[in-house]
């Protein structure tokens, strides 16, 4: 029987920006009152690859607003530069994915993430993490929002 963990990871995505960057989920009546959804730009993805007990990876894919927001509180500055960015959304994400692999590891056996980086702009994902199961999430912030997906192997 297959697990659905998108609720669960949804759940660890607005802990940790609440937590790490000051953002806030926004609810359906603040998303009308903003002029509808926004959408993540794809141009700067962060990916986190983990295995051991669980084999996957991580992808997440923020908004340009978002992006910047995340660099700003994180940093404290006002104008972050683009390296200020890649390095937070790659904090980001490794704390994401770091608090999610535990879900994958059965019988406490340790799953490890490999170090976070930033996609390269014509690279396949999906190609990368073929054959895996693939859910994705949307979170919406009050600074923007950001698709994240999760690849793992589905159990024999």
């Amino acid at each position: 029987m297959s697990i659905i963990y998108t609720d669960k990871i949804h759940d660890i995505a607005l802990n940790t920006f609440e937590i790490t960057c000051y953002m806030f989920p926004l609810e359906d009546w603040e998303l009308e009152d903003i002029g509808g959804e926004q959408e993540p730009s794809g141009v700067t993805k962060s990916v986190v690859a983990f295995d051991g007990a669980a084999e996957g990876g991580m992808v997440i894919n923020p908004s340009d607003t978002l992006l910047d927001a995340i660099a700003s509180n994180m940093l404290g500055v006002d104008e972050a530069t683009q390296e200020d960015k890649e390095g937070a959304l790659c904090e980001i994400a490794n704390i994401i994915c770091g608090n999610t692999v535990p879900l994958f590891a059965k019988d406490d056996n340790i799953c490890v993430i490999r170090p976070p980086r930033i996609a390269d702009k014509n690279e396949d994902l999906n190609t990368l993490f073929g054959g895996m199961v693939h859910e994705q999430i949307k979170v919406n912030l009050d600074e923007g929002c950001a698709e994240i997906s999760i690849y793992y192997k589905a159990e024999a």
